[in-house]
Formats: structure tokens, C-alpha cells, sequence
């Protein structure tokens, strides 16, 4: 456990509060965020001078003064000292600190910080003003044979009136009062220190143990028979009565020479001496570690056996072994696009289109249908809604009409019925009597206020639909009425999958307690999947109970799926996308991986238009093909590429977006940028509030006045010239 230098701000976000853990009971602790002690922006920090790039943060050409009013109590020793401005994070894992000037931090396990204090700083005898203040000593590597082997830091922490703690409770003061407000916030901060480092004891190392009896190997040597050691001196034995040497110990009844090795040692060099050879080393650890991991491994089998497919044990274990693996293992190249498929599919046969809408959004469900190509090969397309119609709509030639189905009401007759006083039921019953009157303005307006909760209770009813119309079909595809669905990209991935699997396909979202394919990005189960999600009626019960108060329907389906023990299969994650095309964040694993859809296309023109562009596609789009398909040359292929004025490469920023505010000018951003250009791929500045974003993607991007923004034409020029091209 040693130092760790951090690139990017901490925030309050990535800590759970004091008093909110304080109120939390032991099962729900399971988020893993650290608690939060005391947290402080603004502290001063101080270091000796001849210590200066031993943090990150002090670089070693630093050379900035203590200031005032501390600076002051140095007395003549402000040359020797240096000062940086931080922000104070002491959490129960670590002590985290982050300088915004040099854009860098650390956290400190409580272990290598060997002394903590509180030093009072006085300018002179004459000055009663007192500045307290944290003195830290900090080692930064472990010693060796002496005590100069240590390597050890002085930090000084000057926490500033801003500072605050992460609980509202007051601190206990001396004598039983309460004196959050008393106590200064260089004691609130030693407190803080001293609690988490109670939380982290040192471990126990090796020398801290009894080490009698051990070799310098780390192996015991056990002696068995009545030979006991003098007292209190290990090893040490009495000699015989006559003054001569002790007793021979067992084995060591003489010299094992040439002539008598083998009364001792059989040819394969096992002892064979018999009672004789009793004394021998035994690796503690060894004994230790045997009978562990043997209960360990029989406990983890058990667990496994025995626990339901949505336990949280199953989960966090799956969870962590495909991050390690996605860790270890580089993605595999697509090839297999475009190889003879082993499972050939028809998408006219073998898929069924869901298409989940609304009563307030069906005028989308015309556009949708517009939006498909001439060379569409979906044949069977199954609307569902909250409510029962027709919508009609124009192809090239004829006027058509496409039916919509109820699935809420569905739920509602056949596994419902008895929850009629539920809210949620009472909000449908709503909205069907607005639209049976004819009140179109009514029935908006409850769309507008309620429709998200009656959009959770079309998923499993419109799944269970659509099977019993189409029960011979291999694939079924959910989409809402706001994604577009990129065929010749869709057709490979299902030819390559056998639907008599239950195969669970979609964009990963949520944490690893509730993993589940976002909806809007379209979602792909094979008919082994629907099939033992529909036929489980008894399991289907509770999950249209759960129904009723779950606020987002594809988690739902996801948990319905997993307790059959069918989980999100999360290889082809990246293939699946929540954003309109120029708004896509084209990631450094997925430039050359098939593109299959894009959402939140949420007016009839946009989809119309994204059907236009995508008409005349005739093989699988990669993510790399979003400029040439838009007209626009790749900037890596361009010749003259730089800056791009009145634009914006980089979108809507996210939690792993490194903001840098207080960025006066494009080309300081940039160069930022390109200190960071082997993870980053775009960035953007904006001169209005003069923030910095640096992006792990880029996108195609779109005009934003004002605006100055690039890419990193080098990389994406190497990641694009691996794709493999049809």
C-alpha cells in the first residue's frame, strides 16, 4: 500500500457523507464509497524546501513562498519553506489531496503517515495570535536494515476558515459540551486524521511476530521428544551431568556419509530414516494457507450452489471478474463481421421488431416506419403503447395503417386485476377515460405528467405479446419509438450468435447490482431467452407486481431475466449506442466494432433525416464511418486538420470528462490537451466560461458559436488504420 498520484479532482460525489453513513445499517454498505470526515478547500500547504518533488504537487523547480498571516510565525526561515494552495479530502480509505494550480494530487494511506500533530504557529514571543496548524510526517518508502533507510517527508496542513466537515453533528468537545463552532479547523482536521487512521491500523509485519523458532527462510523448526530449550533462551539446551554436549536430538544420531545415505534417503530422495528424522521445517505459511483456502474455495462453491442467480454475492463476483478479465485481455478484433455466419439469418423470417411508443408519442411511430430504408428487411413489426388504435402512415406508393397494442392494459386483464386501487393503476384508468372522451388536450397533458410510469409496465407485457403472436421467431429486437436501428450492422451480430441460447444483448448500463441493456438503444434477446422468461408463469407473477412501482421498465426486464439466471451479456456492449449520430462518442475500443443503433431522435424530421443518410447503407457501419456517411472528410485524413472554430468535437461531458476551469485561451487548452494526448481523444473550449473539457472519444460534432474545439488526429489516424474493412 504506498502513495498514489492522482490526475483529477476529488469530489464531494465520490464520497459517501459522514452523517449518511452514520444512519446507514451494515447491509447497506455495499456501494463501497469511503466516508467522508472532513473535507476543506483552500488549505495552505507547506513542505521543507529541500524536500520539494517528493509530492506531485510541489514540483522540483517550485519555489512559492508562505504567505500571510502564517508565513509570518516562520521567523527568517520563509526561504526554506514552500507553500501550495490544496483541497483536503481525509476519508476512512485515505487521506486525498488535490492542488488545482498543478493540476495533480494524492492519496495517502493512514499507514505511511507516522506522526500527526497539531503545531501552533506564533510569528514571535511578543504576538499572542496563534495559527494552528497539522503537522504530518510521512514515510514515503519502507525502511531497511537501519533508520537512514527511511524515506520521510514533513507536510504542514493550514486548513482555512472555508473548511467544513461531512456530518452536521457537532463534535464532542472537552468535558462533555458540544463545540463544532469552538474548536479551530486545524483541531476538526487532526480529529478527522486520527479517527480514519484508527480505521486503517498498520499491518502486522513480518518482524512483528513471536519469531522464535523460525530459520532465516521464514521456516519453524519443531522439535518432537522431551528436548525443551533453557528458559528464556530459544535454542539454547543444557549439556549432560558429566559437562559434556546435550543429548543428540532425534535424527542426528550420527554423520549421513556416502556409506549410509541411502539407511536414510530412498533414490528418489524421500526420508525413509523412520522415527529418526522427526525434527524438520515447516513453512508457517504453508500450514496456514492450506486449511484457508481449502474452507475458503468449499465456502465459495456452496455460495455459488446454493445462491440465487440475483444475489449480490453472484453479482459483485461476476461484476469484478469481467472487469479483471476486460483488464488482462485486449478486445478481440472483428473480423468475424465479415466471415461466413454460423447461424444465417433472415431479418425478415427470424426477427420480430418490438416498437415500445406512446399515446403522447405516437405521431413518432409513422417517422419511424418512413425512416426504414427500400431495402428494409423487417417484415413482422409489433407496436406496443399504453393505450389500444391505429396509426396510419405513407410508404412510396400506398396509405397504410399499423395497429397498437395495449400492453398495459394487458398487464392489467390478465395479471393485475387485483390491484385496481394501486396509483399507478388509477393513472391508467386516467388516461383511458381522457382518451375514450375524446379530451385530447386531457390526455396529453397526463401523458406529459405520468407517461414515464406507464412506460415500465410495457416491457414484460409487450415481451409476453409479441411471444404469443410470434413464438417461431429466433430473434426478438425492442426499440422505442426514438431509435434507429442500422440492419446491415444488426444482421452479422445475430448470425454469429445461436438464438437457442439465451442470449441477453444491449448497452450496458447500471452498477453490478442491477446490470441491465438501456432500452433506448435497443435491446436483443434470442428466443431462448424470451422463451424462459414468458413460460415461468409463477416467476412471471411477481414480476408484474414489481411492475407497478419500478421506475425504469429495462431494469425491470433485466432483473425478470436474471432470476433465471440469464445476465447481460456485455461483449457486444459497444455495439449498441444512446445518442443521435452526431452526437455519438466515438471511443478508442470501438472505432472499428460495428455501429447497430442510435436513440433520442425524438421528432418525426430528425428520424426521417437519419433515415436519409443511412437509405442507401448496404454493409455494417463502424463507429469510424460517421464522417464519410455525413459528408464530411475524417480530421485524421485531412491534410491541413487543426483547430476547428465554432464547434464542438467533444458534447456533453460525463464523469470521466477532465474539466479544467479558468482556461484564459484556445491554445492553452490544447495544451493541456496534449499532455494527455495517449488517453484523450478530442477537446473543447468554451470562451464564455472558460472551462477546458478533455474527452476519452470524440464525436462528429456540431456548430456551437463561440466555440473552438479539436481532435487527436494522430491517434484516431492509428486506431482507424486497424479496422478491418468489408
Amino acid at each position: 500500500m504506498s502513495l498514489q498520484t492522482v490526475r483529477s479532482p476529488f469530489a464531494i460525489s465520490d464520497y459517501t457523507p459522514l452523517s449518511e453513513h452514520q444512519e446507514q445499517t451494515p447491509d447497506s454498505f455495499y456501494d463501497g464509497k469511503p466516508v467522508l470526515h472532513y473535507h476543506a478547500t483552500g488549505a495552505k500547504a507547506w513542505i521543507p524546501k529541500a524536500q520539494r518533488g517528493k509530492l506531485p504537487f510541489f514540483p522540483a523547480d517550485l519555489s512559492s513562498a508562505p504567505t500571510s498571516p502564517e508565513g509570518d510565525a516562520l521567523n527568517g526561515q520563509i526561504e526554506e519553506t514552500l507553500e501550495q494552495k490544496v483541497d483536503l479530502f481525509v476519508n476512512s480509505r485515505n487521506l486525498s489531496i488535490f492542488c488545482p494550480s498543478t493540476e495533480c494530487g494524492v492519496s495517502i494511506p493512514y499507514q505511511q503517515i507516522s506522526i500527526h500533530a497539531i503545531k501552533t504557529l506564533r510569528a514571535g514571543a511578543g504576538d499572542e495570535t496563534a495559527h494552528p496548524s497539522v503537522y504530518l510526517q510521512l514515510e514515503l518508502a519502507e525502511g531497511g536494515a537501519g533508520d537512514d533507510d527511511f524515506d520521510t517527508l514533513e507536510l504542514t496542513l493550514i486548513p482555512q476558515h472555508t473548511a467544513s466537515l461531512s456530518s452536521d453533528a457537532p463534535v464532542a468537545a472537552g468535558n462533555g459540551e458540544t463545540a463544532t463552532a469552538a474548536k479551530s479547523e486545524a483541531a476538526l482536521l487532526f480529529e478527522a486524521i486520527s479517527e480514519c487512521s484508527n480505521l486503517n491500523p498498520d499491518p502486522v509485519q513480518d518482524g512483528d511476530e513471536d519469531d522464535e523458532g523460525v530459520d532465516e527462510d521464514g521456516a519453524q523448526i519443531i522439535f518432537e521428544g522431551d528436548h525443551e530449550a533453557i528458559e528464556g533462551f530459544s535454542g539454547v539446551f543444557a549439556g549432560s551431568r558429566d559437562g559434556g554436549l546435550p543429548p543428540a536430538m532425534p535424527g542426528s544420531g550420527g554423520w549421513i556419509t556416502a556409506e549410509n545415505v541411502h539407511e536414510y534417503f530412498d533414490e528418489d530422495g524421500n526420508w525413509i530414516g523412520g522415527d529418526e528424522g522427526l525434527w524438520r521445517p515447516r513453512p508457517r505459511s504453508r500450514l496456514r494457507l492450506r486449511p484457508l483456502l481449502g474452507i475458503t474455495l468449499a465456502v465459495f462453491i456452496l455460495l455459488w450452489l446454493v445462491l440465487p442467480y440475483d444475489n449480490t454475492v453472484r453479482l459483485a463476483f461476476r461484476w469484478n471478474a469481467r472487469r479483471l478479465k476486460a483488464a488482462l485481455v485486449s478486445r478481440p478484433s472483428e473480423q468475424w463481421v465479415y466471415t461466413r455466419p454460423k447461424y444465417p439469418v433472415d431479418l425478415g423470417e427470424d426477427v420480430v421488431v418490438i416498437v415500445k411508443t406512446g399515446y403522447g408519442t405516437r405521431e413518432r411511430v409513422p417517422a419511424w416506419l418512413d425512416a426504414l430504408s427500400s431495402d428494409n428487411e423487417f417484415k413482422d413489426i409489433f407496436v406496443i403503447a399504453d393505450s389500444e388504435g391505429d396509426v396510419a402512415y405513407t410508404d412510396d406508393y400506398h396509405t397504410r395503417g399499423v395497429h397498437v397494442h395495449d400492453a398495459v392494459g394487458h398487464s392489467l386483464r390478465f395479471h393485475l386485476g387485483a390491484y385496481e386501487g394501486h396509483p399507478r393503476v388509477a393513472k391508467y384508468s386516467q388516461l383511458a377515460e381522457a382518451i375514450y372522451k375524446g379530451d385530447e388536450t386531457l390526455a396529453l397533458h397526463l401523458c406529459r405528467s405520468f407517461g414515464w410510469e406507464l412506460d415500465a409496465m410495457k416491457f414484460i407485457s409487450g415481451l409476453e405479446m409479441v411471444y404469443q403472436r410470434y413464438p417461431h421467431k429466433r430473434w426478438y429486437l425492442l426499440v422505442d419509438d426514438d431509435t434507429f436501428i442500422i440492419q446491415p450492422s444488426l444482421k452479422p451480430l445475430l448470425a454469429h450468435l445461436n438464438p437457442e441460447q439465451p442470449h441477453y444483448l444491449g448497452n450496458a448500463v447500471g452498477d453490478f447490482k442491477a446490470r441491465f441493456a438501456h432500452g433506448g438503444s435497443a435491446i436483443v434477446l434470442s428466443q431462448a431467452a424470451i422463451r424462459t422468461l414468458v413460460m415461468n408463469q409463477s416467476a412471471l407473477k411477481s414480476v408484474y407486481l414489481d411492475s407497478l412501482d419500478e421506475t425504469w421498465g429495462d431494469r425491470l426486464l433485466a432483473k425478470a431475466l436474471l432470476k433465471h439466471g440469464i445476465y447481460l451479456d456485455e461483449t457486444y456492449s459497444h455495439f449498441f449506442n444512446g445518442e443521435p449520430p452526431l452526437l455519438s462518442k466515438v471511443r478508442a475500443d470501438r472505432m472499428c466494432s460495428p455501429l447497430i443503433s442510435f436513440h433520442k431522435l425524438p421528432s418525426p424530421d430528425a428520424m426521417r433525416e437519419v433515415g436519409d443518410y443511412f437509405r442507401n447503407v448496404s454493409k455494417p457501419v463502424m463507429w469510424s464511418d460517421l464522417w464519410n456517411i455525413y459528408g464530411k472528410t475524417p480530421p485524421w485524413k485531412q491534410t491541413d486538420a487543426g483547430i476547428s472554430h465554432n464547434w464542438d468535437h467533444v458534447g456533453d461531458p460525463d464523469e470521466s470528462t477532465l474539466m479544467i476551469p479558468d482556461i484564459r485561451a484556445a491554445d492553452e487548452c490544447q495544451r493541456h490537451f496534449n499532455r494527455r494526448s495517449r488517453t484523450s481523444l478530442a477537446w473543447s473550449w468554451n470562451p464564455q466560461t472558460g472551462v477546458c473539457l478533455i474527452s476519452h472519444w470524440m464525436i462528429v460534432g456540431k456548430a456551437v458559436t463561440g466555440q473552438v474545439s479539436g481532435i487527436n488526429t494522430r491517434r484516431a489516424g492509428r486506431l482507424e488504420a486497424k479496422c478491418i474493412r468489408h
